[in-house]
């Protein structure tokens, strides 16, 4: 069959290409990738003069999620580019989520990410580390502790979002113990704070918050660590999401600004930095970032130095919406930040869950 007008069929053809890779379909769960075609336009030259033909390529469940191209990747005056989608990238927590729907594990341990929150309502999380008395095991508890976060996103839009956290200090008690952590009783400690966030680009933000920011009870050490942080990430293929970089960098109080020779701006606000319930501490800021990559939908790594401690750690998606992250604490500030020997290093663990 001959066709007329090459240029019109072209447009219908390019139309119905767009509307196809931005269809609903591509959320559902049981896509079915038989009877879903995209298309891209290929240029044959010869010595007379250029052909163009119309190439056919089916997508496959696996790779429908794929099909996103950063627009590192895209040259704005190449018109062959045409159908090709920017990656969007926001945060659920300390994870990343991919073009709104492809959940990936955590990127980061305390530091708080910039990038503009995801749109799922509701995130749990709780995060342990143990303590690590000498000619102690690796793996043991040792009267370590762990605190409970709930995340609520209450504002949500295009551009900006807008979230409430609950902290709840202790969830372990241990009456014989002398350390704050663990000798408090099980659900004290009770904190809660506040997130705004705003997209710069689909691949970078801002964002200005607070976690035990109120203390209801007096009895939260973990720090009244209000944040400013910005987070930016690249991606390392032109055909596909993974892997992605990300570097986040930021200032911030209570924990993130623990080393006294980092510290400025001190102050007496809020009732100091909630770092000590026997001890009191200014109100301080100090600077702290996290690198990190993603290397598919269910694995990642990274290195975090949040002010008090350096950190590295991977984490894994066992679930849709669920993550598990573990690592070890290389060197802490109460130590000047000296390299820790096979002996003293200590874990630490997140298990976290959105709905």
């Amino acid at each position: 069959m001959k066709i007329r007008n090459k240029p019109i069929f072209l447009s219908i053809i390019q139309l119905f290409g767009i509307l196809l890779i931005n269809s609903d379909r591509l959320k559902a769960e049981n896509y079915n990738p038989k009877i879903d075609l995209i298309w891209k336009k290929e240029i044959k030259q010869d010595d007379n003069k250029n052909k163009e033909n119309i190439i056919w390529e089916k997508l496959g469940k696996d790779s429908i999620e794929n099909y996103f191209f950063s627009d590192d990747h895209i040259d704005t005056n190449d018109k062959l580019n045409i159908g090709k989608l920017e990656s969007k990238v926001n945060s659920l927590n300390r994870s990343i989520v991919l073009n709104k729907y492809l959940f990936t594990p955590d990127v980061a341990f305390i530091v708080p990410l910039g990038f503009k929150s995801n749109e799922s309502k509701w995130d749990f999380s709780v995060r342990g580390w143990n303590r690590r008395p000498a000619n102690s095991k690796f793996f043991a508890w040792n009267n370590g502790d762990a605190v409970a976060h709930v995340n609520y996103q209450l504002l949500h839009n295009n551009d900006y979002s807008f979230g409430l956290n609950l902290g709840v200090r202790s969830l372990y008690h241990n009456s014989n113990s002398d350390f704050s952590g663990s000798s408090t009783k099980f659900g004290e400690g009770l904190s809660a704070g506040f997130r705004w966030d705003y997209a710069l680009s689909n691949k970078s933000g801002i964002a200005i918050g607070a976690e035990q920011l109120i203390d209801f009870d007096g009895k939260t050490d973990t720090g009244r660590d209000i944040y400013l942080t910005t987070s930016r990430a690249w991606f390392g293929k032109q055909d596909s999401l993974f892997p992605v970089y990300i570097a986040t960098a930021g200032i911030g109080t209570g924990y993130f600004a623990l080393q006294e020779e980092t510290q400025f701006a001190c102050t007496d606000l809020f009732g100091g930095a909630s770092v000590d319930i026997n001890k009191y501490h200014q109100l301080c800021w100090g600077p702290f970032g996290t690198v990190s990559t993603v290397f598919n939908e269910n694995f990642s790594a990274f290195f975090e130095y949040n002010n008090y401690s350096f950190m590295i750690g991977s984490s894994i998606r066992p679930l849709k919406k669920a993550r598990i992250t573990f690592g070890a604490t290389i060197a802490e500030s109460f130590d000047d930040y000296n390299i820790k020997n096979l002996n003293e290093i200590r874990w630490f663990s997140r298990i976290s869950l959105s709905i």
